[in-house]
Order: structure tokens, then C-alpha cells, then sequence
């Protein structure tokens, strides 16, 4: 269940003040930066503070002191995020076990593929993607040798082409024989 935006009281501008600053009391933007460091999510943290987005954004391209805290509340909330994978990546999340409508156990669940990212993430040196190193130089260039031996192979084919001749040659001297031998007997 989603809450409503909640709309913030607009603050009388102050001279010199940017107008994306007005209607920001410190109370709400201390409310913006407490969700944001407990989700690590702009949006999230805009939306249980009542206050749209692009707002703080503008607020924190003109104001350096509120980039500065957006940025230490961003920080803690990714480091929150992080540190419940390890939490759930160790030692898994507890899922319960269902026969017949009823609930009759539970078991304990471990991400895998959770654990491996976190792994890549802090040790990229050995879980890391293996780069693939360019595959050495061949010491003679295929194209070269596989032209060089076109005219070996054709020469190839020619001697095999004459040896198959010959031997069908000899196959029809052989048939052609006794019919010669037929004729001389009956002559």
C-alpha cells in the first residue's frame, strides 16, 4: 500500500533564497535524508517525505551543504543494502514449507547468485570477469600457407584423376582381352 504525497507547506521566500528552496522546512528535509539513508532510494525517500523528486534535485544542485549531507544519507543507505545481501547471502532467508494449505515447516534459503555478485564486487581480482587476453600471434599466417598449398592440392587431385584413368584403363584391357581372344579362336 502506497501513502499519498504529501504536499509541503510552502515557507515565505527569504531575498537571495533560490526558488526551489522555498517550501523546504529543515524538518522535512531532515525527514528526506533519514529515509534515504535507511533505503538508499531517492525515491523512496521522496515519496515518505512528501516531497517530489525533481524538488530535491534542483535543491541539491544549488545548495552544497544539502548535496554534501544527500551524499553522506546516500552512502549509508547503499551500505545498509549491502551489508543485508551479506546478511541474506551467508545466511540465507527462512521460507516457509506448505502441504495441504498448512504450514508444516520452513527452510532456510541461500541466494547463490547473490553470494557470487557480492564476491565479484569485493574481490574482482579472483571472482571477477576474466578478461580474455588476445590470443597469441600464430607464427605463420593461415591465409599465406592455405594459398600456398592450393597448387599442392590441385596437384593432388590431378595424380589421383590420372591414377583412377589408369586403372579403369586396365579394367577395360582386361575386358577387352578375351573378346580379342574370342575372335582369334574363331577366325
Amino acid at each position: 500500500m502506497t501513502r499519498p504525497v504529501r504536499k509541503p507547506v510552502p515557507e515565505p521566500a527569504s531575498e537571495g533564497q533560490e526558488p526551489s528552496q522555498r517550501g523546504l522546512s529543515a524538518s522535512v528535509l531532515k525527514n528526506f535524508l533519514h529515509f534515504l539513508a535507511r533505503s538508499g532510494s531517492v525515491t523512496y525517500a521522496a515519496t515518505r517525505s512528501g516531497i517530489e523528486r525533481r524538488t530535491l534535485y534542483r535543491r541539491k544542485a544549488h545548495d552544497e551543504a544539502f548535496a554534501a549531507q544527500w551524499d553522506e544519507a546516500l552512502q549509508l543507505g547503499i551500505d545498509r543494502l549491502q551489508d543485508d545481501a551479506m546478511r541474506r547471502a551467508l545466511h540465507g532467508t527462512e521460507r516457509a514449507v506448505f502441504r495441504n494449505g498448512k504450514q508444516v515447516g520452513s527452510t532456510q534459503q541461500y541466494d547463490n547468485k547473490l553470494l557470487q555478485f557480492l564476491l565479484r564486487a569485493h574481490r574482482p581480482e579472483v571472482y571477477g570477469e576474466k578478461k580474455q587476453s588476445a590470443a597469441p600471434p600464430l607464427p605463420f599466417d593461415l591465409a599465406q600457407r592455405l594459398a600456398a598449398s592450393a597448387p599442392r592440392l590441385d596437384a593432388h587431385r590431378a595424380e589421383k584423376a590420372a591414377k583412377r584413368l589408369e586403372e579403369e584403363g586396365k579394367e577395360r584391357r582386361k575386358e577387352k582381352q578375351p573378346r580379342r581372344e574370342r575372335k582369334n579362336a574363331k577366325g
